[in-house]
């Protein structure tokens, strides 16, 4: 299967890219292992508009909204590797092609380091459990061209309004990288 846009993390900062990558009409893969960080907490206070809200049902919530801009498949990637300007990925026994990919998971570091990135600590997490992607910008631009990293990966501190707008930054820098032109989305009558 094709893609323009393979989003590799269903947590908040990559659903939060595949919104904008989506609605900026970019065929849009999402994989979700299940792994987000942000299902382990039970309420959340900082979340502007969702005062008490758990980590499951904001992950919700986010998928909800994300609703025909992009597929979610609840499938982990085990493999990620570019050949010329495709990058191919394959989940579950199937093999999927892209032109863009977004890295948005820091459970497993393996694909990182297989397409060449360097990895270290994310300073930011005081238990240096969290790794971070070295010299990627806000916009989550990496060395690799066409490959992104949206979320903690990119040494964010651990917070969800930071990780949310992180990865609607990159989505958006994905939409204007593809399209060649500058992208916003504002929803007015």
């Amino acid at each position: 299967m094709k893609a323009d846009v393979i989003v590799i993390g269903g947590g908040i900062s990559g659903l939060s890219a595949a919104l904008f990558t989506g609605h900026a009409g970019l065929k849009t893969i999402v994989f979700d292992a299940g792994e987000s960080q942000i299902k382990k907490v039970a309420k959340l206070n900082n979340v502007l508009g969702a005062p008490g809200v758990s980590g499951d049902e904001l992950l919700e919530k986010y998928r909800q909204q994300l609703g025909d801009f992009a597929e979610v498949k609840s499938e982990k990637v085990d493999f990620l590797q570019k050949e010329g300007d495709t990058f191919i990925v394959k989940a579950n026994g199937a093999t999927y092609e892209a032109v863009r990919v977004i890295i948005a998971t820091n459970v497993d570091t393996a694909l990182l380091e297989a397409i060449g990135l360097e990895i270290a600590v994310n300073e930011n997490i005081k238990s240096g459990k969290i790794k971070k992607v070295v010299g990627v910008n806000w916009e989550g631009v990496t060395s690799v061209p066409n490959l992104y990293i949206a979320g903690l990966l990119t040494d964010l501190p651990s917070q969800v309004m930071i990780a949310a707008g992180q990865g609607a930054a990159v989505g958006v820098r994905v939409a204007q990288d593809a399209t060649g032109d500058k992208y916003m989305w504002h929803d007015v009558n």
